[in-house]
């Protein structure tokens, strides 16, 4: 499924998990995710891109490998970009500081 974004009106900040079915470093950050997936949404859309269903995300975004996360602020600006697996502390203190 194609995800359809429009970047230049957002209401709240989007976290974008990009990841791979194939791919193992996204399982792990994926189980990392779903454990704290309801305090990023009290901060954050969150939204997950498939990269090898919704390549024209991958490629807005200029996605080299998975996984990566992307934090959009309101504006529609890059607010932080991590790619590898990174822990959930990490994550809370981005999407925390983000600005709305």
């Amino acid at each position: 499924m194609q995800i359809n974004i429009d970047f230049d009106n957002l209401e709240r900040p989007i976290l974008l998990q990009f990841f791979a079915n194939w791919c193992a470093p996204c399982k792990t950050l994926s189980k990392y995710i779903n454990h704290i997936e309801e305090d990023i949404k009290a901060y954050v859309d969150f939204i997950k891109v498939d990269i090898d269903i919704d390549k024209v995300l991958k490629q807005e975004f200029f996605v080299r490998s998975v996984p990566t996360l992307i934090l959009v602020n309101t504006q529609g600006d890059i607010y932080w970009r991590q790619t590898g697996v990174v822990s959930p502390q990490e994550i809370i203190k981005h999407v925390s500081q983000v600005e709305r």
